[in-house]
């Protein structure tokens, strides 16, 4: 059985934040009563809830292996991925979870895929989406060369065969979303960065900025330290500050000055629990060493599931598919 509850966080933006646990599956929620457990009959599935009118809503994955795939709805109702998540042996992220997702919105289709760079566990499901869906636009930034995968200069032919827009972006650019929002690219510069070889690609990833009112997601790919300390070279502090920010690489980052200068309201850390070849092992628990020091509410997919943030411009609303046990 599961249970539900809510959590509310005041904060000098005065956000909320609303934590319901549910079971879920293929984002329809189960509903059961007790006084929890791990599952049990009788649960009654409801559809997807209703996003609010002229809302924006932005939800992380629970993905079944290490990837990243967020989905954004726009106030207007136009549906845009930044990342689409692995194909592994553990499981397939657009199969399984994006889908699902889209078809059970009232329109499938997707209005823009973007890619914050070229690793499989960013890139992979967005061959599955372009088969099953209509695609508007498909946007990263243009890397090329040597350390890009093959199958990923595949995978931009197939977006360009179905029809999609293809869309190369670097700071400065901007995306035409929605008229209540504005979508800024801050990263990559167009001169690039000077990271080692191994960091290269990440530290080259898009970093997306989202503005819905007083409301600021920022969306950092898997930057290291090199693109942090480009980004905070370039960018000016008021245009950095967030009230969400996705963690940048799975939360395995430990930048202290791109946090302090960040200082946001809410961090999510799309990661598994723990990893063997790692260290630290918990992503999660690097993130809150992180970011909680400077007032931030740390989310981790792998303790609370799905994680989505509905902003009206004013306050955010966190929901989680779970309370971390």
């Amino acid at each position: 059985m599961t249970t539900r509850g809510t959590l509310a966080l005041h904060s000098a933006w005065l956000a909320t934040v609303a934590v319901i646990v549910t079971f879920s599956l293929a984002f329809a929620s189960v509903r059961c009563g007790g006084d929890g457990g791990d599952g049990g009959d009788g649960g009654v599935i409801e559809p997807p809830r209703p996003r609010p009118a002229g809302t924006l809503r932005l939800t992380v994955f629970e993905l079944p292996a290490h990837g990243l795939a967020v989905a954004i709805e726009t106030p207007s109702g136009a549906l845009h991925f930044v990342d689409t998540g692995p194909k592994s042996d553990d499981g397939h992220a657009a199969k399984e979870l994006l889908a699902p997702f889209v078809r059970a919105r009232a329109s499938p289709a997707i209005a823009s895929i973007v890619i914050s760079h070229p690793h499989r566990d960013h890139f992979e499901g967005a061959r599955h989406l372009l088969k099953q869906f209509e695609v508007g636009a498909f946007v990263d930034a243009g890397m090329q060369g040597a350390l890009v995968a093959g199958d990923y200069v595949d995978l931009k032919k197939t977006a360009d065969n179905r029809g999609a827009v293809l869309r190369e972006v670097r700071a400065g650019d901007v995306l035409d979303w929605d008229p209540a929002l504005e979508v800024s690219i801050l990263a990559p510069p167009r001169a690039g960065v000077i990271s080692t070889e191994k960091n290269f690609l990440n530290d080259h990833s898009i970093v997306l900025r989202i503005q819905h009112g007083k409301n600021v997601f920022l969306l950092p790919g898997d930057i290291e330290r090199a693109g942090s300390e480009s980004l905070l070279a370039a960018v000016p502090a008021d245009r950095l500050r967030a009230t969400v920010l996705i963690a940048p690489h799975h939360g395995f980052f430990e930048e202290r000055a791109f946090a302090g200068a960040v200082k946001p309201q809410h961090v999510v850390v799309s990661c598994q629990a723990e990893y063997d070849d790692k260290e630290p092992r918990s992503p999660g628990d690097l993130a809150r060493s992180l970011f909680e020091p400077v007032g931030a509410a740390v989310w981790v997919t792998a303790w609370h599931g799905a994680v989505t943030i509905t902003s009206d411009g004013e306050v955010c609303a966190v929901t989680t598919a779970r309370v971390r046990r």
